[in-house]
């Protein structure tokens, strides 16, 4: 570790040069070393809403790393029950060997460990040399995490849901009725209720959600979506076979204009959703492995809202 580099805790103030170090890295990641499309990838200082969540409700968890007064890296996470998840750890790609990824990643999880959680998580990318750095810390690969995208009329090709009068699809909406709903759900699938991200989701991020619910009312499954970028996620279903009628309503609500795209991550266990959409015509973009300290939650039913917010 560079004895020139310092470390403090992230504030609001800081959200513009997070959103800097976190696009600049991801450049670097995607383009310059993956090769990809550099259109994939916007350099930019837009404070991320996500992150500004997640300083709000785990302040002590997103750390900033300093030098000769400039932040060249950060880190970012939360507690949910026992669960710590590194939703964000980025390096300017001019401070790489100086040992400060290490150093963020120490201090997050210590701050996540004072608070009780005692599952490790993260969404990692290809990169080698970042998923041996989560192996040290004691978070080993448990199935892949395919970045899939396509036209968003290819969702209507997906299987019918069977006509039933016992179930319904229904518009969310932001209420103390849908968040304790949401957070049942959440609990049987997810492990754990995380109430103040739904908030999040509905209110200030002003994504779309739909849900599946029987004749008593009670939910079966909802999926998050965003008519601006075409995100897909998260969703959580009590049954597998749920989230495909979900997905194919969403492809109705979105496929105009028919050049319209969407996106989602698919973990590797979830061949319902994943073998359905191979068979629809979407493509694999890319591939990132979900590594945890053990196993959790119900991922075979599940597609996360992405790396930061899982």
């Amino acid at each position: 570790m560079s004895s020139d580099v310092t470390y403090r805790l992230a504030r609001e103030d800081d959200l513009s040069a997070m959103r800097l170090i976190q696009s600049k890295a991801l450049y670097d990641l995607v383009v310059t070393r993956s090769g990809r499309d550099p259109s994939a990838i916007d350099i930019t200082e837009e404070p991320s809403a996500e992150m500004g969540h997640l300083l709000k409700t785990d302040p002590k968890l997103a750390w900033l790393a300093i030098e000769d007064g400039r932040p060249i890296g950060i880190s970012v996470g939360f507690v949910r029950d026992e669960l710590w998840f590194l939703a964000d750890l980025f390096v300017l790609p001019e401070a790489h060997g100086k040992g400060v990824g290490g150093e963020l990643l120490k201090r997050c999880l210590a701050a996540g460990v004072a608070r009780g959680a005692r599952i490790r998580a993260v969404a990692s990318s290809q990169e080698l040399g970042a998923q041996m750095l989560y192996i040290r810390a004691g978070m080993v690969p448990r199935f892949p995490l395919f970045g899939i995208n396509g036209a968003a009329q290819g969702l209507r090709e997906l299987p019918k849901p069977r006509a039933s009068a016992k179930e319904a699809i229904r518009q969310v909406e932001l209420s103390r009725a849908w968040i304790r709903k949401l957070g049942d759900l959440d609990t049987t699938i997810w492990g754990r209720r995380r109430d103040g991200d739904h908030r999040f989701w509905l209110a200030e991020s002003r994504l779309n959600c739909l849900a599946i619910h029987d004749a008593s009312g009670a939910l079966l499954a909802y999926a998050y979506y965003s008519k601006e970028s075409g995100r897909i996620a998260p969703l959580a279903a009590r049954r597998a076979s749920q989230q495909l009628p979900l997905l194919r309503a969403i492809g109705e609500a979105l496929s105009n204009p028919a050049s319209a795209t969407v996106e989602f991550r698919v973990p590797g266990i979830n061949m319902t959703v994943l073998s359905a959409l191979m068979r629809a015509g979407f493509k694999i973009d890319h591939v990132g492995q979900f590594m945890a300290s053990r196993i959790f939650g119900r991922f075979d039913r599940y597609l996360p809202s992405g790396g930061t917010l899982l």
